[in-house]
């Protein structure tokens, strides 16, 4: 006669292999995708979301915040860059984001993107 597993072994099989999130630095230790930073779509797709998640968040690089600059739009950070402010504070000082220090591959992608004179 067949046995069927009991029920509270396969709910806790699923949870196991259910959803999670990967840490791309995590998966691939010194491995990082940093694209073509002159691509059209590389701010779009690859710096806009770390400044958005990063920077221009309530209180620091938005509008009436607290950080110097509104990060919410390209112009602003391109001028930061261009200035040569974003270099100093992201990658010299180290001082921003002042909510935590950024992962290697976003420094990175952000280096990548200046060098290539921080393209639209």
């Amino acid at each position: 006669m067949s046995r069927l597993p009991h029920p509270a072994f396969l709910i806790v099989v699923a949870a196991l292999t259910g959803c999670y999130y990967d840490n791309e630095e995590e998966l691939y230790p010194g491995e990082c995708l940093v694209g073509d930073a002159t691509a059209p779509e590389y701010w779009t797709s690859t710096i806009q979301p770390v400044i958005q998640t990063r920077c221009a968040i309530p209180a620091c690089h938005v509008p009436g915040g607290d950080g110097p600059g509104d990060f919410t739009e390209y112009a602003n950070v391109k001028a930061a860059v261009d200035e040569g402010i974003f270099q100093q504070q992201v990658f010299i000082q180290r001082t921003m984001p002042s909510n935590g220090p950024l992962p290697a591959c976003e420094l990175q992608k952000l280096q990548a993107w200046v060098d290539a004179g921080a393209p639209e």
